[in-house]
């Protein structure tokens, strides 16, 4: 058989790869060669910033960039997202991995090449018995990494839209170290981030139109548990990874037209020397466009604030034409308010007025939330306007 003539040829290539032939439904284990848990700049001391915020972890420095760092902007349909995304996942870390314990580093397991192969589709035996020794090179399916469907010889893309959409976008690693008495750090903890589609995009013809197919919510979450119960398999194959705590969160992302990003629905953590994820913990996240008729919905008192903020705002500025902002809440809590307001730049003078008469406008409105405020046009921000939970404000005026 084919499949069986290919095997040498299969070992030779996954020598320069880091994976294994993996037949149907079975994972791939993480290869030992891909990660070191000390420090690779061998000739610099490793050594941590110190932190005043207990919000905030620690980081280890020298600084290590995330082999697969360059993805998350290609793979995800929003900057929107990739914030809401990169910024939660801390929260959910947090949750696991205490930040006055804990040590943060970029995610150093997967690669760049891995990450791009678990996003593939999955190929069947009879998918891969039939490709070519070409076909199996250009389209990595020797690895059978994909944790998306396989299309099982579908053609047509409104069949696979349908029948087997893609709903992975991205995977997203954070690495969380301890360090002892002597200043050496030991990789204990591991968060990883699965950023899940809403929507199936897909073209009838090369270059034609983008059509849309929107998909099941429960679905897509269900979906996401799976590929995590996946993943862990394939780090637990490697003894390297057999005793650290691994989290998994679940984010779905909004639309690529949406001017808001989606949310984590879930996370499951696996202790260390365990096998299973616990059950998955729902988290209750939104964010929510205000002002708008779903902020009204939502929760109408903080629609009211940001009408008569906007209001204020277009009575002593005649540039002022609206602003638009997005809420993040937690259990139905306003956790955070970005704003951002749009200016045509007149004078320095204005953009001074302006932002003072936010920082007033802020004293009055949004009470108890985390407030952020820029004044910016398309291509400069020219203030930046915080108030934190306990109400206390800064104002910065860029020169």
């Amino acid at each position: 058989m084919k499949f069986k003539s290919i095997v040498l040829f299969m070992v030779i290539l996954l020598a320069g790869c880091n994976a294994a032939p993996v037949p149907e439904g079975e994972g791939a284990p993480v290869e030992e060669d891909n990660v070191s848990t000390t420090s690779p700049a061998a000739d610099r001391e490793e050594t941590v910033t110190q932190s005043s915020a207990l919000d905030y972890y620690q980081t280890v420095i020298p600084y290590e960039i995330s082999p697969s760092r360059g993805l998350t902007s290609t793979n995800m349909v929003s900057s929107y997202n990739i914030e809401a995304f990169e910024k939660g996942l801390f929260d959910i870390s947090r949750n696991v991995f205490p930040t006055d314990e804990y040590v943060f580093r970029e995610g150093q397991i997967f690669t760049e090449d891995m990450v791009r192969g678990f996003l593939n589709r999955r190929y069947t035996r009879e998918e891969i018995e039939e490709m070519s020794e070409e076909e199996l090179a250009e389209s990595n399916a020797f690895s059978n990494l994909g944790l998306n469907p396989s299309t099982e010889g579908e053609e047509d893309p409104e069949v696979i839209a349908e029948e087997a959409p893609l709903y992975l976008s991205h995977i997203l690693e954070q690495n969380y170290l301890l360090r002892d008495e002597e200043g050496n750090m030991t990789l204990d903890g591991i968060t990883i981030g699965l950023a899940m589609n809403s929507t199936h995009y897909y073209q009838t013809e090369e270059y034609g139109t983008t059509y849309s197919r929107s998909l099941d919510e429960d679905e897509v979450h269900e979906q996401g548990q799976a590929m995590a119960n996946e993943i862990l398999d394939r780090l637990r194959a490697n003894e390297r990874y057999s005793d650290q705590t691994i989290t998994f969160a679940i984010f779905i992302q909004s639309d690529d037209t949406a001017i808001t990003p989606g949310n984590f629905v879930s996370y499951a953590v696996a202790e260390g020397g365990e096998d299973e994820l616990s059950s998955f913990t729902e988290v209750n996240e939104d964010y929510v466009l205000f002002p708008s008729s779903e902020g009204a919905e939502f929760n109408e008192q903080i629609n009211n604030d940001y009408e008569v903020f906007n209001r204020n705002l277009g009575a002593y500025f005649d540039s002022f034409t609206t602003s638009v902002g997005y809420g993040r809440f937690i259990d139905g809590s306003l956790q955070t308010l970005a704003i951002e307001i749009p200016v045509e730049y007149t004078s320095h003078g204005e953009i001074i007025g302006l932002a003072q008469y936010v920082q007033n406008l802020l004293g009055d409105h949004f009470s108890g939330s985390a407030v952020e405020v820029s004044i910016a046009d398309k291509s400069e921000t020219y203030a930046l306007i915080t108030k934190n939970e306990n109400d206390e404000i800064n104002t910065h005026i860029y020169e």
